[in-house]
């Protein structure tokens, strides 16, 4: 009579497991159904890296950065810190830790217990670790998002060895317009992440993108819930769906489970097609009926309009002299950046309307006319305000690496990849605005990716699936676009694509009202500088053509403030040489006041123009401004960039290119 040996419970699909790794990783042969499917598939992508089984644990980012990846997440961590708190608390009694990464896998929070966080420390499971799978190998953060799908990873299913300790379950998180915010995870010994604690795991989820999709960042997003138990309303468990200007724009899990459909087919589809018996907004509760349902099926329904985000919203680390991804509260600052002129703020409100309305605002002018600070003072005035503002200079982005730039890429996309792949631009203004500066210098081949996202409203990256975007466009120009597109260096489609708003402005020397708008912006910048101007030196800058315009004129300021001094006073041998030719007529006399003298009764007279003006003297005014600039600072070369209005490697570039000879 033969005795069989008893095994543990479990211990089948433990000696699976091992039988597996050896397969693997010693022979290089496919697991197959020794491990789950989507175990194994992880497993092969880690071996494409590659990434080995065995490294050394990396080291968390510093303070400031993670404070800077947090701010960030504001949204997605206001809204998740309850359930964080919640679940952990749940959790006490196995000794689990619950985390929360975003879309790249970085861990923003933890919390739970002590003893099991210092253990998972070891293994740099913390915040201010990226558990990306390219990262730290099969992991449920990292795969997670991979597959974009809840994933459980137990012990030695882990790619890594060293992170056989852990047990871990994790939970994708979701916007209405099923686009990925984040990760929530539990991580505890692998025996303890069974059915119980998956449960609980997930209903946390449903919570967090519950508090999410009620969070709306845009007052024109009205949100309408419904269930068929009246009692569901206002729980985890109901349906919501976002509406704009009565198109769906967003649906929760709950929704697409009422009705039986995926996103795809609801996305952009119109409510009163879909409904009949749509409660008023503002008003009472109602009955909600889906025009193509069987039987009886009946929703309890009422509209809630959504608060508007709170807090600071995202910011990004930009790439020198190309990027700048600007906070709400700097964008909302923008207007008083501007000259005061009546004509641009009929513009400007104009432009909000259409940007509101979802169309694109194409604004031209010289350069230095003020292109740029339009843009900002239209995203402050816009409804995504609240968002980031993502400017780039389409010229500045060298041409190999402007479509990784713009549209981002995956792990391993291309040869010099960064490890953790890139976002990408576009992505990083979801929610807010895209500014294209110079949009006439990009490469016809990325003009035709850039139309295909505005009319799909996604974008791929590189070696990376398609992801919906939102995001309002804002370009600028100083070449005219109608002649490019004349000439076949742009596309006729995009280019009547981005006209939906032309904004011009005007060339300084062409305004009506060209003297006193100098004038007033003079006095302007000498108040904020606390700094006086000698009468022949103001008549010299009021004389002088600038054909560069408010930029040129701004940073002639500046710098002759910086030569100036605190409570000093401007003279005419502070300005550049080409500036006092144009007020040689004038002598320095002095100025009893100390203070900035007004213009001559006849300020207002039409000045004539240097017959000079043009290109080389605008090269001779910029070399002296950053000469001058340079000289006050020292030789700083950051310092006299926040001077001059500049990005230092703005600064730099122009160095290289040997200019401003007068460097001492």
């Amino acid at each position: 009579m033969r005795v069989e040996r008893l095994r543990a419970p479990g211990s089948d699909l433990q000696d699976d497991l091992q039988r597996a790794r050896r397969s693997f990783f010693l022979d290089g042969k496919d697991p197959g159904d020794l491990v789950p499917a989507v175990i194994a598939r992880s497993w092969r992508r880690c071996a494409d890296v590659p990434l080995p089984e065995r490294g050394p644990q990396p080291d968390p980012m510093s303070g400031a950065e993670l404070r800077g990846r947090r701010e960030a997440q504001a949204r997605l961590r206001r809204n998740a810190r309850a359930e964080l708190e919640s679940l952990a608390e749940s959790l006490a009694t196995i000794d689990a830790i619950v985390l929360l990464a975003d879309t790249q896998g970085l861990i923003l929070d933890a919390a739970g217990s002590g003893s099991f966080m210092t253990k998972a420390q070891r293994v740099a499971l913390m915040p201010g670790i990226v558990w990306s799978e390219s990262d730290r190998g099969t992991n449920a953060i990292g795969t997670a998002l991979i597959e974009a799908a809840p994933i459980t990873v137990r012990g030695a299913q882990h790619y890594v060895a060293e992170h056989r300790i852990l047990g871990c379950t994790a939970v994708p998180l979701r916007a209405p317009d099923q686009r990925l915010i984040g990760v929530l995870d539990v991580s505890a010994e692998p025996r303890h992440i069974h059915a119980q604690t998956i449960g609980m795991l997930r209903m946390a989820a449903q919570w967090v993108e519950h508090r999410w999709a009620l969070d709306v960042p845009e007052p024109g997003i009205e949100v309408l819930r419904f269930a068929r138990d009246p009692a569901l309303l206002g729980t985890h468990r109901e349906a919501l769906l976002w509406v704009r200007d009565g198109v769906i724009v967003g649906a929760n899990a709950g929704a697409l489970r009422e009705l039986g459909c995926g996103w795809a087919p609801m996305q952009g589809s119109l409510l009163d097609e879909r409904f009949q018996g749509i409660p008023a907004v503002g008003g009472a509760v109602g009955i909600l009926r889906p025009r193509d349902a069987t039987g009886r099926t009946e929703f309890v329904a009422e509209w809630t309009r959504a608060p508007a985000a709170r807090g600071r919203v995202r910011t990004a680390v930009s790439a020198p002299g190309v990027v700048d991804v600007v906070p709400a509260a700097a964008a909302q600052i923008a207007d008083d950046e501007l000259v005061p002129d009546p004509q641009r703020d009929r513009l400007l409100e104009h432009a909000a309307r259409v940007v509101d309305a979802g169309m694109a605002v194409l604004i031209e002018g010289e350069t230095g006319t003020g292109k740029e600070l339009f843009a900002r003072a239209l995203h402050a005035r816009s409804r995504r305000r609240r968002g980031p503002l993502v400017a780039v200079n389409c010229a500045g982005l060298p041409e190999g690496l402007i479509e990784a730039e713009l549209f981002g890429y995956e792990a391993g996309a291309f040869t010099g990849a960064r490890r953790r792949g890139q976002a990408g631009r576009v992505r990083e203004a979801d929610g807010g605005t895209l500014f294209l500066d110079e949009i006439g210098d990009m490469p016809l081949p990325l003009q035709a990716r850039l139309l295909r996202v505005l009319q799909d409203r996604s974008v791929q990256p590189l070696g990376g699936r398609p992801q919906a975007v939102d995001f309002a466009l804002v370009c600028a120009t100083h070449r005219p676009l109608a002649a490019l597109v004349a000439e076949g260096r742009f596309r006729a489609d995009l280019y009547y694509r981005l006209q939906h708003f032309l904004v011009t402005l005007p060339a300084l020397r062409t305004h009506p009202e060209r003297d006193r708008r100098v004038d007033a912006w003079i006095t302007r910048m000498l108040q904020m500088q606390g700094v006086h101007l000698h009468p022949a030196a103001r008549d010299a800058l009021l004389r002088h053509a600038w054909p560069g315009n408010w930029r040129q004129l701004t940073t002639t300021l500046r710098t002759a403030c910086a030569i100036a001094g605190p409570g000093g006073t401007i003279t005419r041998e502070d300005l550049p040489a080409d500036i006092r030719a144009d007020g040689a007529d004038g002598a320095d006399r002095p100025d009893p006041a100390g203070a900035a003298s007004p213009p001559a009764a006849d300020a207002t007279a039409p000045r004539p123009t240097p017959a000079g003006d043009g290109i080389t003297d605008l090269r001779s005014v910029a070399d002296a401004a950053i000469a001058a600039a340079l000289a006050s600072c020292n030789g700083n070369v950051s310092r006299a960039a926040r001077t001059l209005g500049l990005h230092r490697s703005t600064l730099h570039r122009h160095l290289a290119r040997g200019g401003s000879s007068q460097i001492p």
